[in-house]
């Protein structure tokens, strides 16, 4: 009963965020302007704000979720999606897009960032899945390690961008990193909704073998489950996700892996629950975070990914204290 209270519970938070939200900003926008369509107020809360909290909350929660997947993947709870390596290649993508728009035109626009990322991150998990094939089987600590090597490939290239960039460039590079909502719009969501809505269309058919799957590999398969194809589809379905959210906001920190760790410490690890608490509560988390950053500094804005790490550093130094204690 009190998983299903938590389900509540989250959803009831995105929408409290969600209004919170649409409160907050560098101008303050009355009620009544928004019966007026012509007004100036009118304009920021329907064009600016309400994209804005929904890529919020669809971001947040396809971060999340993806944490989910990828703590069941590895059926460790500290683990976050940027382990395999999909976030590296959305950021080194997204670099190459940046440094070289100064000298091919055609890149100087923010949808080739944002198509470039995505590129990056659906190649480096071509590549992870590529390197986790061990005699036909899909291999954990493979995918370990080759996560392990992308990271490190793809920083070390952003490294040598970053070298070559221009003090412009560069600037744009440091804030993509850091992650934003600003360049929210309906165009951007109209294009991208599809994949921030997946999980909730694929995860009826997830929760089954994945509770299956926390007894072990080979449990599972002798109950029925298809191993290596849910660890395939849960390597797409990953990279899917994550490049999909990173590509337009950029780096955003902490929400796949805090999200789901505190969920399971909350209702347990039953993925009936967790799937879908993890995906809300992230979204109203990553929009609340936001809200944050906008009125902090206003009219000017912090970038989301660094109140979104602030938010989950303390978190996680309390569960070290607290597992100390345990010991």
């Amino acid at each position: 009963m009190k998983e299903r209270y938590f389900i509540l519970f989250s959803v009831l938070f995105s929408i409290l965020a969600a209004i919170i939200s649409s409160q907050l900003g560098a101008m303050e926008i009355h009620w009544k302007e928004l019966l007026f369509m012509d007004s100036i107020g009118s304009k920021v809360f329907f064009e600016l704000r309400i994209p804005r909290i929904l890529l919020g909350i669809l971001v947040g929660g396809s971060l999340a979720w993806s944490g989910a997947l990828a703590q069941g993947l590895f059926r460790n709870p500290i683990v976050d999606p940027g382990l395999i390596g999909i976030t590296a290649g959305c950021s080194l993508f997204a670099s190459i897009a940046i440094v070289l728009g100064g000298f091919l035109p055609f890149l100087h626009t923010i949808w080739s960032v944002v198509i470039f990322s995505f590129i990056g991150g659906m190649i480096s998990c071509f590549i992870i899945f590529i390197f986790a094939k061990v005699k036909g089987k899909t291999d954990i600590e493979s995918i370990l390690l080759a996560g392990i090597a992308v990271n490190a490939l793809c920083f070390s290239l952003i490294g040598i961008l970053s070298y070559l960039a221009s003090e412009s460039q560069l600037r744009n590079l440091s804030l993509w990193n850091m992650g934003s909502l600003g360049g929210a719009s309906w165009n951007l969501l109209q294009s991208f909704s599809i994949f921030y809505i997946l999980p909730i269309f694929v995860s009826p058919f997830l929760i089954k073998p994945l509770n299956v799957l926390i007894l072990g590999e080979r449990e599972a398969s002798h109950l029925g489950v298809s191993v290596e194809i849910l660890k395939t589809l849960m390597i797409v379905l990953i990279g899917i996700s994550v490049g999909s959210c990173i590509s337009i906001v950029g780096n955003i920190g902490f929400i796949g892996l805090a999200v789901p760790h505190i969920v399971r410490l909350a209702i347990g690890q039953d993925y009936r629950y967790l799937l879908y608490a993890s995906y809300f509560l992230g979204g109203g988390l990553l929009c609340l975070a936001d809200a944050i950053c906008r009125v902090i500094i206003a009219p000017s804005e912090i970038p989301v990914g660094i109140v979104s790490a602030l938010l989950g550093a303390p978190f996680f130094l309390n569960l070290i204290l607290k597992r100390k204690q345990s010991l």
